[in-house]
């Protein structure tokens, strides 16, 4: 299980930056360390870390060291490619002739519709 350990380091010189890059580096399991100076936090990655032990390791030297948080870093998603479609095909033609033509044309199978109304209508 990969991890995300983020830890709150305030060290202000670069070489107390360095001696806690090397202790983290040295802890079993880690994969990379990153130190950011501005927010003052040690973030280390790794797959199965000790955080006991390098939390240990740390507070020898720098005795402010805290955790901030624990994470699982789980790997991306990749996302499934789109379902192909199927190439469109033009509709197959009939055999049989259409009853009736498209509204377009004048044809004898377009009956007209008329609606009875009463005589009394009136719109108020």
């Amino acid at each position: 299980m990969k991890q995300k350990i983020t830890i709150s380091l305030p060290v202000n010189e670069d070489k107390c930056r360095a001696k806690a890059m090397k202790i983290a580096v040295s802890t079993a399991g880690v994969i990379s360390a990153d130190m950011d100076p501005v927010k003052k936090q040690l973030v280390v990655t790794g797959e199965g870390v000790d955080f006991f032990g390098l939390m240990k390791g740390l507070k020898r030297k720098f005795r402010c060291a805290t955790i901030i948080a624990i994470e699982e870093v789980k790997p991306p998603v990749k996302n499934p490619p789109p379902a192909k479609t199927p190439p469109k095909t033009p509709p197959k033609k009939c055999c049989k002739p259409c009853p009736c033509p498209p509204p377009s044309y004048s044809n004898s199978c377009v009956i007209p519709v008329y609606d009875s109304y009463p005589q009394n209508c009136t719109i108020l």
